[in-house]
């Protein structure tokens, strides 16, 4: 077994691995919370055309939204099916805080990917928005989550690709002469595909696209990683303001696009049957 920081020695759970991984992502997306709405207007464009993607897909009376964040793709939800028991889930009590504060018309419960509270088959759909991502263990999470779909269930869901940020990590290659960025890369298109297929879903639509967006400099974009919680896997590791500067001034020079620098995403689009 493998960790970011080499073999895991014996006697060592890699549940405790996993666990340790769970809380920073926590963590860091609880401290994100209360700016998360006003940060992320690229999540919320995906996730109204991730809505429209299950409503065309329907109908469901019993829909799970997994890793909600404030709840605001889980509303979408409740307005395309008004009849469903619609459920979001997220294990961020920043973000279940959140939520809360809104009027909803959904049901919010605090738990895990790895351990979805809900008996099993009580779902026609289990859909996400951008956050598997974060799941250590892809194979494992969607292996949970299809025990809790019904025979015919649908998942749907978003995720974000390797080679999101790819322009990040090649200025930091270019920069400190190393693949080591103390980063861990996201899964690709193929990666998610096999995590599915692993956990035993059916019929498994993967597609990919990729979106750029514009940032006033390299720094903007770091900051901005920063305060959505999404540098949550990163090792511990130390940007001098020597390398930062070599950094944006390389980054402003190939990545340039109009009054800023463009960063691209991957985004995974999946549909699967139980």
């Amino acid at each position: 077994i493998q960790s970011d920081h080499g073999s895991i020695p014996q006697g060592i759970n890699p549940l405790m691995i996993t666990f340790a991984v769970n809380q920073k992502i926590r963590d860091a997306f609880s401290g994100a919370a209360p700016r998360y709405d006003e940060l992320t207007d690229f999540h919320k464009k995906i996730g109204r055309r991730l809505a429209k993607k299950v409503c065309d897909g329907g109908p469901f009376a019993r829909i799970l939204d997994v890793g909600m964040g404030t709840g605001g793709f889980t509303g979408l939800l409740t307005e395309g099916f008004p009849s469903a028991r619609v459920i979001g889930i997220d294990f961020a009590a920043g973000m279940i805080d959140r939520a809360r504060e809104k009027e909803r018309a959904f049901l919010i419960v605090q738990g895990d990917a790895f351990s979805l509270p809900f008996k099993d088959g009580a779902f026609d759909a289990i859909v996400s928005n951008l956050a598997y991502q974060w799941m250590p263990d892809l194979a494992r999470a969607f292996g949970h989550c299809r025990t809790k779909l019904n025979q015919g269930g649908k998942l749907y869901l978003t995720i974000f690709g390797h080679d999101t940020f790819g322009e990040l990590f090649e200025t930091l290659k270019e920069c400190l002469g190393s693949n080591d960025a103390g980063i861990r890369r996201l899964a690709g298109r193929k990666e998610v595909t096999e995590a599915l297929e692993k956990a035993g879903f059916h019929d498994v639509r993967v597609s990919s696209e990729y979106l750029k967006t514009v940032f006033p400099d390299m720094i903007a974009l770091i900051k901005w990683i920063k305060e959505i919680g999404a540098n949550a896997l990163a090792k511990d590791f130390y940007l001098g303001k020597d390398l930062v500067s070599r950094m944006n001034g390389y980054y402003n020079e190939c990545f340039h696009a109009g009054q800023g620098v463009y960063a691209t995403s991957e985004i995974i689009w999946v549909e699967a049957d139980r």
